[in-house]
C-alpha cells in the first residue's frame, strides 16, 4: 500500500529572535521535496516579529491553482505555534486567513507587533479558534516547563497530541495520554534547522485531502500512523 508523507511541525527561523531570510524558506522547501514529502506544515512561532512577513513569502513562493500551497508536487499547509497562557504551545494547522481572524479576535499584536509577554489562556485559544477550521495539535506536550497535562479536560478540544521528535523516549506516554482523552496521535520533528525536517513523518493512505480539513478526517478515521525517518539530530535551543 502506498502513503503520503507528511511533515506536520516545521519553523522557518533557526531563533526566534533571529532575522527571517526568504532563502531559509526555500531551503525548507527544497529539503521537504527532496524527502519526498507529499505535504509540508509551515507552523512558525505565532509570537515572533516577522510572522506575518514569512507567510507572505510563502503564498509569494507556493503557486496557488485553486487548490491551495504547492512547491511543485508538494502541497504546503499554513499553521502557526501559539504559546498559551498557562506555559504550553498548540499547533494551528489552517490558512493565513484564518490566522489573521484568530489573532484580532485574541488581540495579541498592535499593528503586526506581537505585545511582549501577552500569551492566550487555553481556553481563549480554544474557544477563539473553534470555528476556524484548524486542525490542533498539543504540541510536545511532555516537554519540561511546558507539560500541557495541566490543562485537563481542556485537551478534549483538540484534535491530537503530538508525538515530539526531541521527546521520542516519551512516545508511549503521549499515546497512553491521548488514549485517555479519546485523541488521536500525530508526529512532528520540530524542525529549526532544516536538515531536521522530516525526522518524523506522518503516514495517510493515497486518496486523503491534504488540506486542513481533510488530515481532520482521517484523523477521525484513525487513518493516519507515523514512521521515524533520517535527519540531524535534534539540538536545545
Amino acid at each position: 500500500m502506498s502513503f503520503l508523507k507528511i511533515e506536520l511541525h516545521c519553523h522557518v527561523k533557526l531563533f526566534g529572535r533571529g532575522v527571517f531570510r526568504p532563502a531559509q524558506l526555500r531551503r525548507r522547501l527544497n529539503r521537504a521535496r527532496r524527502l519526498g514529502l507529499s505535504a509540508l506544515a509551515v507552523t512558525e512561532h505565532f509570537d515572533v516579529p516577522d510572522f506575518w512577513e514569512i507567510c507572505r513569502h510563502l503564498e509569494l513562493l507556493c503557486a496557488n491553482g485553486g487548490g491551495g500551497l504547492r512547491w511543485g508536487e508538494m502541497a504546503v499547509l499554513t499553521g502557526a505555534e501559539v504559546t498559551i497562557e498557562e506555559s504550553g504551545d498548540i499547533l494551528l494547522v489552517g490558512s493565513a486567513g484564518a490566522l489573521q481572524v484568530l489573532e484580532n479576535r485574541l488581540g495579541c499584536r498592535r499593528a503586526g507587533i506581537p505585545l511582549s509577554g501577552i500569551f492566550p489562556s487555553c481556553k481563549d485559544l480554544l474557544d477563539a479558534s473553534e470555528d476556524l477550521g484548524f486542525l490542533r495539535i498539543g504540541a510536545h506536550p511532555c516537554r519540561r516547563g511546558k507539560e500541557l497535562w495541566k490543562m485537563g479536560t481542556l485537551l478534549r478540544r483538540l484534535d491530537a497530541l503530538e508525538i515530539n521528535a526531541r521527546e521520542l523516549p516519551l512516545a508511549g506516554w503521549v499515546q497512553h495520554q491521548a488514549k485517555q482523552l479519546g485523541l488521536s496521535v500525530v508526529a512532528g520533528s520540530d524542525a529549526h534547522h532544516w536538515l531536521q525536517i522530516g525526522r518524523l513523518v506522518n503516514l495517510l493512505p493515497e486518496g486523503c485531502r491534504l488540506t486542513a480539513a481533510g488530515l481532520k478526517e482521517a484523523l477521525r478515521q484513525r487513518q493516519l500512523t507515523w514512521q521515524r525517518s533520517g535527519g540531524l539530530p535534534f539540538f536545545r535551543k
